[in-house]
């Protein structure tokens, strides 16, 4: 069933019909209103110029069917947009592969994929994108994330998809929606894994405590909740430490660091998910984790199976520690 929708003078109303579960504010609003960008309805919330059942709201809050949203906002035109500016030649990404529609790049670790308001001037993957391709900076549904069909966080290293067209934005964003793409990540995790292989399936959810973090949890205990799934495989041990080969099958914020550590195997270097000792401060220049892999099909329907190899500062810091002769 379709929301509905109507006007009453300055004032738009829309009723939530048809969700499947329950979904954040601002995420919905930017699927409802055309032509606002997420930045711009954020805005109007914490302005209490959008109401949810006669009360303000924060742009994370969740809505559910039957929710009255009232929109007494008008839209703001859209004045930000991302600076084509270049990263310093040791974070400059490196392109893997290019066609019409797409684009491939390495991002190495300590390059942000996007900016945010109060971090506009500093160089991003989008900043360079734009910079190399301005003729693509107004691709996707947000005009500080030109291109952009999903991230890595900024200490992860690796493959990033970036969309060169409109119609590839959404192909690809529809892909990532259905799970139609496998990426394999390599991930250095504390502590010795005794099973060679195994899966994680755990629901993930924000933490009531700190923001920025997600922990496991229950469906049942939160409706929030998102459900997520893991692979891992061991390719090699440490003295202390773990090599993976991991495959997410689902995409959820910080999947990979928040699954392994919830299982006492945190990602070496991690210091939102795992406790870092001062020896390891000095030997993890950042999380030990990369996107080494991506296999999906292109507009055209080919398969396409890209690759990065591991980066120099993931290679040195293996090399520094004491393989083991037998397997975990």
């Amino acid at each position: 069933m379709k929301n509905l929708q109507e006007n009453t003078g300055l004032k738009q109303i829309i009723t939530v019909r048809g969700l499947s579960h329950v979904e954040r504010a601002d995420k919905y609003l930017v699927s409802q209103l055309k032509g606002w960008s997420r930045q711009a309805i954020k805005n109007a919330i914490i302005k209490g110029e959008i109401l949810v059942n006669q009360k303000k709201i924060k742009p994370s809050s969740h809505l559910k069917n039957g929710d009255l949203i009232i929109i007494s906002a008008q839209k703001e035109k859209i004045t930000l947009q991302v600076q084509p500016l270049l990263p310093p030649p040791f974070l400059e990404p490196q392109i893997i592969y290019e066609d019409q529609d797409l684009l491939a790049i390495n991002k190495p670790a300590g390059l942000i994929v996007h900016p945010t308001l109060s971090r506009l001037r500093e160089a991003s993957v989008a900043s360079w994108f734009c910079s190399k391709y301005p003729e693509a900076k107004a691709v996707g549904e947000d005009p500080l994330r030109p291109g952009i069909i999903h991230r890595l966080d900024k200490d992860t290293s690796g493959i990033l998809l970036l969309a060169k067209t409109q119609s590839a934005f959404w192909y690809f964003k529809e892909l990532f929606l259905k799970h139609q793409i496998t990426k394999e990540y390599l991930a250095l995790v504390r502590r010795e894994i005794k099973v060679r292989e195994g899966v994680i399936d755990s629901p993930l959810a924000r933490s009531r405590a700190f923001g920025k973090r997600k922990v496991i949890t229950s469906s049942k205990e939160k409706t929030s909740a998102k459900s997520a799934l893991t692979f891992y495989q061991v390719l090699e041990c440490f003295q202390g430490y773990t090599f993976l080969k991991v495959i997410p099958k689902t995409g959820r914020t910080h999947q990979i660091r928040v699954h392994l550590a919830s299982f006492g195997f945190p990602v070496a270097g991690d210091r939102l998910y795992g406790k870092i000792t001062p020896r390891e401060k000095q030997l993890f220049p950042r999380q030990m984790l990369h996107a080494s892999k991506i296999t999906f099909l292109n507009l055209n329907g080919k398969e396409l199976s890209l690759e990065a190899p591991l980066p120099r500062d993931f290679e040195l810091v293996l090399k520094q520690l004491t393989i083991r002769e037998e397997m975990c």
